[in-house]
């Protein structure tokens, strides 16, 4: 009969279900918990370790594949509870209906856990210290996938919980990757301590371990931030998600709000300015006022003769229209030089899922608008920067802040700062906007760049080339930040590569299965 795990493991979880199922429970709520908020960073290092256990401890697959099913719903729904207040409250569902739409979500994502739990107990069948080799480059495998499969949603990958630190300099190698491939060892590590404890050497090799990351992390502590010579002022406007506040901030009804902002935006440059001969950057925003550049001459005007007054080049964000007849709308951020010019058009690429567009399969819910122009937004195709005589800006867009490889590809393009506009107003006074921070600001460690990141209503801040939140705007209210950068032109190897690491974590995950295929599980 096949022997998946040593006695001590037996000892351990006998072939009670209800401990690997507790076990599998417990790791979705640990993984919770290592996120903001509440934000226990050290439990990034244990989170998978009951995960792990129960799924090498399992001899049937199917409930391998259960166990990670459940830990991946429990880290959901711990974790992106505020799904579920966002679809009532900008998608016109009632409760149920909500939980409902988060239901579907959880069938589409939950089964990457499920897939871990799967692998690692058919490859214990096997060699209960192979699938614990295996786990870390399996891990990072499906946190790949969850990068471009379905969606693509690679939020609060397990590296982002890592606090914010030393070790946080490997993604300028392997992106955020690398990050949850240590933790995920670290967890095999004490799992191998539990399922074998007379193992001569397995505690030494642990402690050996947890030594070596304790001095990478000291001796990769970052410099200081690269010296700023530039200006920039962030503005967030904290314009109201609803149609009554859209009213009450269209130009053409009302044009005090806008130029409360042109007033706050210049104000902030001019304050901020004394003694530097460099042209300094403002950056609004993305927000959900109507303020249509091509199609809104009060806006444009506003916005040209701040960038003149200011002589400055200006970031805004603003709906554009593409196709035949003008009619199919695109999240835009326009870049202006200091004459009042458009020097790019960059066109949102990767839109929000039920926010920008419906996927096509599931235009038969009911899980229609969470914008007034849901389901009819296109995105963009191009990468571009605005070439200026300063340096060049990179330009994403909310919730393209999740996805690496966009950063990547503005910077290979020539990006000396990247800029961030987001609106994580929508989110309310949830985790959300410290979960999107934090993910955002590994963008900046990627590629050595410092990034500047305007809300509508989220956090506002700049984080520095090495990840670190230099300065942050209070929440919830009207307001601009002023702060200083600068254009950098150094690349790191990630930018160079892209996801080589992740990718080769696919590539051992695939010859380690082989391998499995190939051989016999163990008997008694």
């Amino acid at each position: 009969m096949p022997k998946p795990y040593s006695d001590a493991s037996r000892i351990f979880f006998g072939q009670r279900s209800a401990l690997r199922l507790g076990a599998a429970i417990l790791s979705g709520v640990l993984l919770t918990l290592a996120f903001p908020l509440p934000d226990v960073h050290l439990l990034v290092w244990v989170a998978c370790l009951p995960l792990i256990l129960a799924a090498v401890s399992e001899t049937n697959v199917a409930l391998g594949f259960l166990w990670g099913v459940i830990t991946g719903i429990v880290f959901l729904c711990g974790s992106l509870y505020w799904f579920v207040g966002v679809m009532q409250n900008y998608g016109n569902l009632n409760l149920f209906e909500a939980l409902a739409a988060m239901a579907l979500f959880l069938m589409m994502f939950a089964p990457f856990w499920g897939v871990f739990g799967l692998v690692e107990s058919w490859v214990a069948r096997h060699s209960v210290r192979a699938a614990l080799f295996l786990s870390p480059f399996l891990w990072v495998a499906l946190e790949l996938a969850r990068t471009y499969l379905i969606t693509g949603f690679p939020w609060n990958l397990l590296g982002y919980a890592v606090a914010d630190s030393g070790l946080d300099q490997i993604a300028s190698v392997t992106a955020v990757y690398g990050l949850s491939f240590l933790a995920v060892v670290t967890s095999a590590f004490f799992a191998w301590e539990i399922l074998e404890p007379r193992l001569k050497g397995v505690r030494w090799a642990a402690l050996v371990w947890v030594i070596l990351l304790i001095i990478a992390n000291l001796g990769m502590t970052p410099p200081r931030s690269p010296e700023a010579r530039h200006l920039a002022v962030l503005v967030q406007p904290d314009v109201p998600l609803n149609d009554q506040g859209a009213l009450n901030w269209a130009p053409w009804r009302n044009p005090v709000p806008l130029e409360r902002l042109v007033n706050l935006s210049l104000q902030k440059t001019s304050d901020n300015s004394q003694g530097r001969a460099v042209t300094p950057l403002i950056v609004w925003s993305e927000n959900s006022a109507p303020f249509f550049f091509d199609q809104g001459p009060l806006f444009r005007s506003a916005v040209e003769s701040m960038a003149r007054e200011a002589r400055a080049d200006v970031v805004v964000n603003t709906i554009t229209f593409a196709g035949p007849n003008q009619t199919k709308p695109q999240n835009t951020a326009m870049v202006l030089n200091p004459s009042g010019e458009i020097i790019l058009e960059y066109h949102k690429i990767h839109l929000v899922p039920m926010g920008e567009y419906i996927p096509s399969w599931l235009r038969f819910t009911r899980m229609s608008k969470v914008t007034s122009e849901v389901s009819d937004f296109v995105p963009g195709s191009s990468y571009h920067v605005a070439k200026t005589p300063e340096g060049d800006i990179g330009v994403f867009i909310c919730y393209e802040a999740i996805f690496s490889q966009i950063a990547r590809r503005l910077t290979l393009r020539g990006a000396g700062v990247l800029v961030n506009i987001s609106d994580d107003a929508w989110y309310g006074r949830s985790a959300a906007r410290f979960q999107h921070l934090n993910i955002a600001r590994f963008r900046s460690i990627e590629n050595h760049r410092y990034l500047l990141r305007a809300t509508n209503d989220g956090i506002t801040a700049i984080i520095d080339p090495y990840g670190r939140v230099s300065a942050q705007a209070p929440q919830y209210q009207e307001t601009a930040l002023a702060v200083h950068f600068r254009y950098l032109a150094q690349r790191t190897f990630y930018t160079d590569h892209g996801d080589v690491f992740a990718w080769t974590c696919v590539t051992v995950s695939l010859i380690i299965f082989g391998t499995g295929l190939a051989i016999r599980p163990s008997v008694a």
